[in-house]
């Protein structure tokens, strides 16, 4: 096993798939030396880190200026010499600077498992981590760490990491999170909405992975909105969402007519209502009416906004409470969708995601029902707000105000909420949708301590560092602060950041869902 684990970790590719160089291919060491002694001087390199362990010497760190195509390209580019395999070349790293000798290494075929140069990354003052691919497959990101330490007699749990804090000199001295003082809500949220709307593209739309995100950018319209602030974005997003509603709530893009999305529907209907349009006539489209015909009318779901032309329904609390919000606002909601959403209350006060999946047992129609339901505070949120929004019964509102004494009771020391599952661990995204639920129901001071956990993990002027081209945008959780602080912000994390800004930044907005 520990083999394989070889092959895939420091080779990347599997041992069926390799074709044997010729013997030359394995590189003798020479006494040329590239690169500079020491540590990069700024993020125009990667550093390299080799930890000889018990081979003998101190770790030794050097530069390799510029751009690195690879793994192994970083190694020796900083002046370390590599010798390959005969069997393999330098698919496998053998020795470096001529450690292990040849009297315990003769390097023909793979090192054994027992005495091997195992392979690590690092960013600029993050931990080191032990490579997932091969270091002839892996291109380092510039300002990173390479590191290559001598693992003997050891096993995959207790390989031992170079001995080299990755920490460019230098770097700027950033204080903990937990002593950043944050800005005022008003001002935190016109920075990060202004921030979110030089996200948008030319259309205004959000890019996602492949092409706009038409989701994320509702949410960045939401946020723009909520805070008062970019009412020409406001505008020109909304005339955009109106010009692609096909795009979001169904399949056609696809080639598969027929589909009608609950969630998506129901969280355009929201959209177009906050961008002042007519939701009855938005691009074509009646929301209101579209919204209501997925609505199932008996049986179980009664009540239930459910996906159409699917072959598996994946509506859930949230688009149940986004159509609750939107029809509400847009003439009127049925008692039976506010009467499902409120069966997905459990007798603690949470709300579950779904009826159907996400940590459930069977489907069931109450969420007592279920005994393995899983109370999700992101849900119990978006419920909370859906429960308070219009004129709502007196069942709603008490159901409303027990989710929130429930959110409440989990919130943590720092102020911060986690979600479920996944997203367990403290973030911005869940706080701040929490937050906001909190002031809606009146619950000031919880929510006050949401926003003071969100706003303190946002990029300021005073926090930034080398992230100063993103002013305004709030971090996911304080790992990608730091990431951010350190090393910036490049173009293949920003996805994050965009997607965790405009829901964070709702708790210092004090504008409820329900009243956008």
């Amino acid at each position: 096993m520990r083999r394989t684990v070889l092959l895939a970790v420091v080779t990347g590719v599997a041992a069926a798939t390799l074709v044997a160089p010729p013997a030359s291919a394995a590189p003798q060491p020479t006494a040329a030396r590239k690169g500079t002694a020491g540590h990069c001087p700024d993020r125009n390199g990667v550093t390299v880190a080799v930890d000889y362990q018990e081979l003998g010497g101190e770790p030794e760190v050097r530069c390799a200026p510029g751009e690195q195509a690879t793994g192994i390209d970083a190694l020796e580019n900083a002046g370390f010499v590599i010798t390959g395999t005969d069997r393999w070349g330098k698919h496998f790293v053998c020795r470096i600077n001529g450690k292990p000798g040849a009297e315990t290494e003769p390097c023909v075929d793979t090192p054994p498992a027992s005495a091997y140069w195992s392979y690590w990354h690092a960013s600029n003052g993050g931990q080191w981590e032990y490579s997932n691919q091969g270091a002839g497959y892996y291109k380092p990101p510039l300002g990173s760490y390479e590191g290559w330490s001598f693992s003997k007699d050891k096993g995959i749990e207790d390989n031992p990491k170079p001995r080299v804090t990755p920490l460019r000199p230098g770097t700027p001295t950033i204080p903990p999170v937990e002593q950043t003082k944050p800005l005022p809500e008003k001002a935190a949220a016109v920075a990060s909405t202004r921030w979110l709307a030089g996200q948008l593209d030319a259309d205004g739309g959000m890019p996602g992975f492949n092409g706009t995100d038409w989701g994320l950018t509702i949410d960045a319209l939401l946020a723009m909105k909520a805070s008062r602030t970019q009412p020409q974005q406001v505008k020109k997003t909304t005339a955009l969402l109106s010009k692609r509603v096909a795009s979001y709530i169904t399949y056609d893009d696809w080639g598969q007519e027929g589909v009608r999305v609950a969630g998506a529907t129901a969280k355009m209907l929201v959209a177009a209502q906050a961008g002042g349009a007519n939701p009855r006539k938005f691009g074509g489209w009646d929301l209101r009416a579209t919204t209501l015909s997925l609505m199932a009318r008996s049986g179980r779901d009664k009540g239930r906004f459910k996906d159409q032309g699917t072959q598996i329904d994946n509506s859930n609390t949230f688009g149940q409470s986004f159509g609750v919000i939107g029809l509400a606002r847009s003439g009127g909601v049925p008692a039976e969708a506010v009467d499902f959403l409120i069966r997905q209350q459990c007798k603690a006060g949470g709300f579950r995601l779904s009826p159907d999946q996400f940590g459930g047992g069977t489907p069931t129609a109450k969420c007592d029902d279920d005994p393995q339901a899983v109370l999700d505070p992101d849900s119990t949120a978006m419920a909370v707000q859906a429960l308070l929004t219009g004129k709502p019964s007196i069942k709603a509102r008490l159901a409303a105000l027990k989710g929130a004494a429930w959110l409440a009771k989990i919130q943590r020391k720092d102020g911060s909420f986690g979600g479920s599952g996944p997203t367990e661990a403290s973030n911005t995204n869940s706080t701040g949708l929490a937050g906001q639920a909190l002031r809606a129901s009146g619950l000031v001071w919880q929510a006050a301590k949401a926003s003071d956990y969100v706003r303190r993990l946002q990029l300021t002027k005073r926090n930034a560092g080398e992230a100063t081209d993103h002013l305004g945008a709030i971090a996911y959780n304080t790992d990608a602060l730091r990431e951010a602080q350190l090393n910036g912000i490049p173009e293949n994390q920003l996805d994050q950041w965009r997607r965790a800004t405009p829901q964070a930044v709702l708790v210092a907005t004090h504008t409820p869902l329900g009243k956008l």
